[in-house]
């Protein structure tokens, strides 16, 4: 009685194949039998939409009560992967969190320096560092490459800065608006600087200007997009001597960044963005110590799940296979995908009642006739199973593996949902929109998989003379 859905559910499912030995009108109740299943025990199934949060918009500035809530958030996390993987050491995540209640007192600023690689971080670096600027600069490996290790300790550095120089020369590509845009929304200050704008005509520069201007509002404000030219062009000098000779020499023109030093001491000296700029950066560490908590958390957490849902996966076939009634089928798969639900969603401490679990299965079964996982995994799993005599003779064999792919489809689209809620989320907050999101995309994700492959080399192993003897 520990597992009631399964029990229940496959019960019931054994009945009405008894009784479809007397009652040959039974087929015509698959449809009804299937949501009658999960609905078992005359419990009214319960559906709460839930309500649609706003999402954070970096428009809007920060307020005191955002920044200690993200701290907050990434305290509960890490406390939750304390306590459910004791053994393991966390103390740089404590740490982490516990300087940054420190941080709201600092008064000096970092300014990263970024850009691709040739756009003049290094140049630019020593021309402002010639100025003695009251803030800190950093320059940051180079993006954009084939290393994704740079990539990554580039914006590690972009996001640990209250502030970066974002170096172009020219307009933008896709892929650096990509990560305009990311960094963006993860609320950081950008500057771009056009660099090397002595390479073009004045025509031209004031044309890639205006381009970037337009192609990043409202993200980065007209006045953050300047030109700059870190190192000039040396330009030829033609000199009339007094006696009417020419001569020919080359100078380097001054470098022309004294507009981006205007600006950042205008942003930096001002009370009100100092503030943003500081709440800000503690913002994205807590988010990012979020983050890494919750990602190391649900892989331990994933680890206990896949073994259950591997154990459905074989249920469901199992009972499906054994059941002499067709019609019954989804009946039998709806009564072990319930049972499952309840075992996953403990792994990820979401104590679900029974009529929570059948809600969650009713979700399911929704998408999966609308998306046509039962058909279509019925096709998929016979036309390889008629490939081989043993399984082609098993007629129940096709349906006991679609009844597996459709609980294997089911059991990923719960891990994935349940990774993405808080660690002590109640029950009462199940989004079923957002599960049904999570189901279309795991589907698209998996149809073209190993499964059925590896599920049918598993079936033959089973039912393989040598394995029988």
């Amino acid at each position: 009685m520990q597992k009631p859905i399964l029990v229940g559910g496959l019960g019931l499912a054994l009945f009405f194949a008894v009784l479809g030995r007397w009652q040959g009108n039974i087929f015509d109740l698959g449809e009804w039998l299937f949501w009658g299943a999960i609905a078992w025990g005359g419990l009214l199934l319960w559906q709460k939409k839930q309500p649609q949060h706003p999402q954070d918009n970096p428009q809007n500035p920060l307020k005191r009560k955002d920044v200690d809530q993200a701290i907050a958030n990434a305290q509960q996390w890490v406390m939750a992967l304390q306590q459910e993987v004791p053994d393991q050491d966390f103390t740089t995540l404590r740490q982490t969190l516990d300087k940054l209640n420190q941080e709201f007192q600092r008064d000096h600023f970092t300014v990263a320096i970024a850009g691709g690689r040739g756009t003049g971080k290094t140049t630019l670096l020593r021309q402002l560092q010639a100025t003695a600027p009251t803030y800190t600069l950093q320059e940051t490996p180079p993006l954009f490459t084939d290393l994704a290790s740079y990539d990554q300790a580039a914006q590690n550095q972009v996001f640990a800065a209250d502030l970066v120089i974002f170096l172009v020369n020219g307009d933008l590509m896709a892929s650096q608006w990509q990560t305009l845009n990311h960094w963006h929304q993860a609320r950081q200050t950008i500057l771009i600087a056009f660099n090397k704008q002595d390479q073009y005509q004045p025509e031209q520069r004031e044309l890639i200007l205006n381009q970037l201007r337009n192609h990043c509002q409202p993200a980065i404000a007209p006045q953050n997009i300047l030109p700059i030219t870190a190192a000039p062009q040396a330009i030829k000098v033609k000199k009339i001597q007094a006696d009417g000779t020419a001569t020919e020499h080359f100078e380097r023109p001054d470098p022309v960044v004294a507009p981006l030093q205007h600006q950042l001491q205008t942003l930096l000296s001002q009370p009100e963005t100092q503030q943003q700029l500081l709440w800000s950066t503690i913002w994205r560490t807590a988010r990012l110590t979020q983050h890494n908590a919750k990602q190391t958390l649900n892989q331990f957490r994933r680890e206990r799940a896949l073994p259950i849902l591997e154990k459905y996966q074989w249920l469901a076939a199992g009972a499906t296979f054994a059941n002499p009634v067709a019609a019954l089928d989804l009946l039998a798969t709806a009564a072990v995908t319930g049972q499952m639900i309840m075992d996953v969603g403990a792994v990820y401490q979401q104590r679900l009642s029974l009529g929570q679990a059948q809600a969650i299965a009713t979700t399911l079964g929704k998408q999966m006739i609308q998306l046509g996982l039962v058909e279509l995994s019925t096709q998929a799993v016979g036309g390889m199973l008629k490939t081989n005599a043993i399984t082609y003779l098993a007629g129940g064999a096709v349906q006991g593996v679609s009844a597996a792919y459709l609980t294997h489809i089911a059991g990923l689209s719960l891990i994935q949902y349940f990774q993405e809620q808080n660690p002590q989320t109640a029950a009462e907050s199940l989004n079923f929109e957002k599960l049904g999101q999570i189901l279309k995309r795991v589907f698209e994700q998996n149809q073209r998989s190993q499964f059925f492959g590896n599920f049918v080399k598993g079936t033959l192993n089973r039912l393989s003379p040598q394995t029988i003897s």
